[in-house]
């Protein structure tokens, strides 16, 4: 039970995390009727999107030959569209057998911030950390929350970790690895830039000039590649060339010590890249550091062990699922050795499927885990962890949590082949 706004709450659902995972989540759950309450640790929701200015929208499309269909439906896709709609994102850009989004990192804030507003049945409760969680057998019969009303204890029949690094799942000891990660990296705002200059010249200047500077010793850049993205705000550009490690191994921001480490790292390296860029790249030599964001970007830190454990080879062979709930494209992206990035791409128009199985524990009882902390190996979350297919977990993880209240919150028990058929109703490509 919770009091909002003088009103007394009996949540149904209970949503930890304001990313774009548990933003659909909360949307999809309360759509179908659940009283849902979302925690977000942040003033706004969004998540990397926003806290970390990731500048792009993955995951989202198909490219086959010269055509680029989205391959993630539903509410995913109509977030593209509305940003798109009001200017806030640039294309899709082709990039190898998949297309990105540029976005506007605070055009999301406000969109999300709608959808919460017009949804019924939706409680969001931001700056709110959740704290622990109390379990009556396989199941979690409640919460407990910090804010600044202080400590409170609230409970739900079911609960979505939405949190990207599975801290709910952690805490009701789900089986969890964190072993190994991916390097962090901190993004951040540049002004002033002469956007047409910087573009003009082209990624591939911009990679030659970082090789350049790597290979003299001028300056000693975190990692061999990277990218500006337009904000579409005149001259300015979120800047992508970071990467964060400790002795040359990637940061474990599921450590305290090691977040704590990487934000401070982070804004050194923003320093030191805005360097490099005012001094070799065209369309920089005036610009400026606006700001860096909320929190560093995080990749990887714990996984769900589930039910089913997605693999490395289920996405480079395209697997397919009978209780598939969502596709991607995306390749095995991996930031986790020296200065490089590896990359595996699918064939040329093929994706895969990821199952409902993945985001339950082995000992599920009434809670589903969504978003990048999903049950899969280190190399197949490095291509499931993209916005696209995140947000579509999350808008099914919000309508198998409804289904589940009707098992008396068995996340186990809810009928797939009714699942699929809601969500192909909303739009959902499956």
């Amino acid at each position: 039970m919770l009091i909002l706004r003088g009103k007394t709450i009996d949540a149904e659902v209970i949503v930890v995390g304001g990313g774009p995972t548990g933003v659909a989540a909360a949307r999809a759950a309360s759509e179908r009727g659940a009283q849902v309450v979302l925690l977000e640790r942040y003033g706004f929701l969004g998540g990397s999107l926003t806290a970390s200015l990731v500048g792009t929208l993955g995951g989202l499309y198909l490219k086959k030959g010269e055509s680029i269909d989205y391959l993630v439906g539903g509410i995913a896709q109509e977030c593209a569209e509305t940003l798109k709609s009001r200017g806030l994102a640039l294309g899709p850009v082709p990039w190898e057998q998949t297309a990105v989004l540029p976005h506007a990192p605070y055009g999301l804030k406000n969109l999300f911030d709608e959808w919460v507003e017009k949804a019924e049945n939706l409680y969001l409760l931001l700056h709110t950390q959740l704290c622990a969680c109390l379990m009556e057998g396989s199941k979690i019969s409640d919460v407990s929350i910090l804010n600044k009303a202080g400590k409170e204890r609230i409970t739900a029949k079911v609960y979505i970790d939405a949190s990207g690094d599975g801290d709910l799942a952690c805490q009701a000891g789900a089986e969890m690895e964190g072993s190994p990660v991916q390097f962090p990296s901190m993004n951040f705002y540049m002004g002033n830039v002469n956007v047409a200059e910087a573009f003009a010249a082209g990624f591939s200047t911009l990679q030659r000039l970082i090789e350049d500077a790597i290979d003299s010793g001028d300056y000693d850049l975190p990692r061999c590649g990277g990218a500006f993205i337009p904000t579409m705000q005149p001259r300015q550009v979120v800047v992508a060339m970071g990467r964060i490690s400790i002795n040359g191994r990637p940061v474990n921001c599921a450590d305290p010590e090691e977040l704590t480490y990487a934000e401070r790292e982070g804004r050194r390296q923003a320093l030191l890249l805005a360097e490099f860029l005012k001094a070799k790249v065209p369309g920089f030599s005036e610009a400026f550091i606006v700001d860096t964001p909320t929190q560093v970007g995080v990749r990887s830190t714990r996984r769900l062990v589930g039910k089913y454990v997605l693999s490395r080879d289920d996405v480079l062979r395209g697997a397919h699922f009978d209780d598939a709930i969502c596709r991607c494209a995306w390749p095995i992206e991996l930031h986790a050795e020296g200065k490089s990035t590896v990359l595996e791409f699918l064939e040329p128009g093929e994706y895969y499927e990821i199952p409902y199985r993945c985001l339950l524990p082995k000992e599920a009882g009434n809670l589903i885990v969504a978003g990048r902390c999903l049950s899969a190996s280190y190399e197949a979350q490095a291509s499931a962890r993209v916005s696209g297919p995140c947000m579509a977990i999350g808008e099914a993880a919000g309508i198998a949590a409804v289904l589940a209240l009707k098992k008396d919150g068995n996340v186990t028990e809810v009928d797939v082949s009714e699942l699929q058929s809601i969500l192909r109703q909303r739009g959902a490509i499956i």
